[in-house]
């Protein structure tokens, strides 16, 4: 190993392993493409105010055993040296030629025992580690950071998706590195997550993750992957005859790649099964093993013998299993792959269900709702009256409830209370009419997490649970759920991406739910030419929103007819 060796960050565990090949690539260089997405941008932004502010906190808050590294290694190693230390803000780790890491964390917490002192790993995220559960974990506020007075927090479990996964990688890559400078001690290895409430979770690096390896030996066989890799593509460029290390392979990371524009186009040049959305890379191990290695194979598979392998999942398979039989009993959710498989190659969305069985639930009056948030805090109610029967003294349109001024749960409580009171008096002047009413939002879990939060608040004026279930109790449709089991997408069902396919046009160039809490920011701020724009532009939006979904059971009830059924796509293609 040299000097001039390359090394690898605390991300690169995670990563794509031919993104890493491309990365390091000097025979022959891949464009990279790179767009500006708002986002994208704002996360990035948000992720880098909270990281310091936790570290501002940490240096006012202990003052006296604190120090901030600045980002540079020799203030890092003197810190790591000193014993009068209990954190070291923003340290910078020296490069690990022999070990081929690179990384810095957030900060380094001290452990003592005895004489010797050890550093533990910490890093600040702008996400939530933990929801309510029934598990432990151990925590510790900011005012009192040392593993050894964090306290069990019970009543917790670990959030469900991949995020605090990659967060423990990446601590266990600053665990090795600590490793190598001596800096990491004996004792068992402990490495804490900082999360968007400021809590600093901690965890014991070898405990099983997902009662499988424990983010350590996981971190260790990926890392030990990927140095492989690495060393193979330096021997390339050294030796150009050499083939390039590696394959692509597409999955929920190239969304945001930088190299995805080449994969893609290799990949779609051999139809390549794994554009499929989306797999896993033992799921594509499992899939070329049954025979599968394109879309097309995989839209030609039997749904009938997909399931019959899903009911016989404990029986062995062998080389005359037929392929969708194997298929079901080892993949997960075989079925839905076969599906949007049939999606891509038939170039169209498909009906799951015969045309004259599409149900639009339609109503004599229509209320479309949406909400939207700013750091998790609801500050807009939105919905979209639309009479399909008049009622006297019920306007078609759109209504908002907003609050532009400082966000605090009694003020969101406060304007729920405002959006209830109007939905519950139309509610009611409908039925009275002797007309139906329908409630519509597109994946009622968000809608309904900030519903019970407002009822928690205790604040004057919220409805009774009775109250509550008697508005939006039986009349409340998910149009998410609504499209989704009756329509076949070639992946996720978000409403940009059904609408869009649906035929529906947001007003604004950009919209989204993330870009969004940039416009408000821009709304409560002091140009007050730009605030008035960005307070009609996040009203245009929320209406669209509410519009979007309409549009959708206008669509079901019309052109969603004339899709082909996914079985009919099936003997189109196989």
């Amino acid at each position: 190993m040299t000097e001039s060796s390359s090394t690898l960050d605390a991300g690169a565990a995670a990563r794509c392993t031919f993104r890493l090949v491309l990365e390091h690539d000097t025979v022959e260089a891949v464009q990279r493409t790179v767009e500006r997405d708002e986002a994208v941008l704002r996360r990035t932004e948000a992720a880098g105010a909270h990281r310091r502010s936790v570290a501002q906190s940490l240096l006012e808050l202990h003052a006296e055993r604190a120090t901030d590294a600045a980002r540079d290694t020799a203030r890092t190693l003197e810190a790591i040296a000193s014993d009068d230390l209990d954190l070291i803000v923003s340290p910078s780790l020296p490069r690990d030629v022999v070990g081929r890491r690179h990384g810095a964390p957030s900060f380094l917490v001290a452990r003592r025992d005895g004489a010797s002192t050890s550093w533990l790993p910490v890093d600040v995220h702008n996400h939530f580690v933990t929801n309510e559960g029934t598990g432990s974990f151990l925590a510790s506020e900011l005012a009192t950071p040392l593993l050894a007075e964090a306290t069990a927090r019970t009543g917790r479990r670990l959030r469900k998706g991949g995020a605090w996964r990659v967060d423990l990688l990446r601590l266990a890559h600053h665990h090795r590195h600590l490793e190598s400078l001596g800096a990491a001690g004996a004792a068992r290895p402990f490495a804490g997550i900082v999360d968007r409430g400021s809590t600093l979770w901690w965890f014991a690096l070898d405990d099983a993750v997902d009662e499988a390896s424990s983010a350590l030996a996981l971190y260790d066989a990926r890392f030990a992957e990927r140095v492989a890799l690495l060393a193979a593509t330096e021997a390339r460029n050294a030796e150009p005859d050499l083939p390039r290390p590696g394959a692509s392979w597409w999955h929920r990371e190239c969304e945001s790649c930088p190299y995805r524009v080449f994969c893609h186009a290799t990949l779609a040049a051999t139809d390549d099964v794994s554009l499929v959305r989306f797999t896993d890379g033992p799921d594509q191990t499992l899939l070329r093993a049954v025979g599968i290695s394109t879309r097309r194979q995989l839209a030609a598979i039997s749904l009938e013998e997909v399931a019959h392998g899903v009911a016989t999942r404990d029986e062995p398979s062998n080389a005359q299993t037929p392929s969708g039989i194997a298929l079901g009993r080892q993949v997960h959710d075989a079925a839905r792959l076969v599906r949007r498989a049939r999606v891509e190659v038939s170039g169209s969305l498909l009906r799951l269900v015969d045309a004259e069985s599409l149900d639009a639930r339609r109503r004599d009056v229509e209320i479309d709702f949406d909400m939207e948030s700013y750091n998790n805090v609801t500050y807009l109610w939105g919905a979209f009256i639309t009479s399909r029967r008049e009622v006297a003294g019920i306007e078609d349109g759109y209504r908002s409830f907003a609050e532009w001024g400082r966000l605090t749960t009694a003020s969101e409580a406060e304007l729920f209370v405002a959006f209830f009171d109007w939905l519950a008096a139309t509610v009611d002047a409908v039925l009275a009419a002797g007309r139906t009413v329908g409630l519509y939002c597109f994946w009622e879990h968000a809608e309904l997490a900030q519903v019970r939060r407002a009822m928690s608040s205790g604040v004057l004026g919220l409805p009774t649970t009775a109250e509550l279930d008697a508005v939006i109790g039986a009349p409340l449709i998910d149009v998410h759920e609504l499209v989704t089991t009756q329509i076949q997408t070639a992946g996720p069902a978000g409403l940009k991406v059904v609408a869009s396919a649906a035929g529906f046009s947001w007003r604004d160039e950009a919209p989204s739910g993330e870009a969004s809490m940039a416009w408000y920011e821009d709304a409560l701020g002091d140009d007050e030419v730009l605030a008035r724009a960005a307070t009609a532009r996040i009203l245009a939006y929320n209406e669209d929103d509410c519009l979007a979904t309409r549009s959708l059971r206008d669509w079901l009830e019309g052109p969603a007819h004339d899709l082909p059924h996914v079985e009919d796509a099936r003997l189109a293609d196989s």
